[in-house]
């Protein structure tokens, strides 16, 4: 079992962020607007957390290919979340999900790390959502309203504070 420990507080304001997935490149990053630095990072063979010196999510990429995931025909992502500031407790540390799931659409993206019954759904940064079981560990993580890129494009008018439809 996969135990990513996590510090949770309360926060009123989430930073912006979107997800964009790129055809050409076959990798869906998260792109979030924080002031952080990298410093560490949690990660696998298909993805990676990075995270700055206290633990604050920076950004995240998956680098399986959207035909690896597993399509869940009634796939839901979660309704009810809170806002919460979260830190990965964990640094430069390698866990493997156990798998990556959509529905038909692929609108979206859940990393799933354990089969546990989970407990709490947090937003951590606008359309990424935590998935936490009672004893703070990171049990999936959810990528909300992927938009769709070719070669990057529209992910870098995002990063330079265009809006990107």
């Amino acid at each position: 079992m996969c135990h990513i420990h996590l510090a949770i507080n309360e926060t009123k304001k989430v930073p912006e962020a979107r997800a964009f997935y790129d055809a050409m490149e076959e990798t869906m990053n998260v792109v979030i607007r924080t002031s952080g630095k990298f410093y560490s990072y949690i990660q696998g063979e298909k993805y990676s957390i990075d995270l700055d010196r206290r633990g604050n999510i920076l950004g995240m990429e998956i680098f399986t290919p959207v035909g690896e995931w597993t399509v869940v025909r009634d796939l839901i992502p979660p309704e009810k979340t809170e806002k919460r500031k979260i830190r990965i407790l964990e640094h430069r540390k390698e866990f493997e999900p156990i798998g990556f799931y959509t529905n038909e659409k692929n609108g979206f993206i859940c990393m799933r790390f354990t089969e546990e019954k989970v407990s709490y759904h947090y937003m951590v940064a606008q359309d990424l959502i935590f998935e936490v079981n009672v004893m703070d560990e990171l049990s999936a993580v959810w990528a909300l309203n992927l938009v769709q890129d070719f070669g990057f494009k529209k992910e870098m008018k995002y990063r330079k504070g265009m809006n990107v439809p």
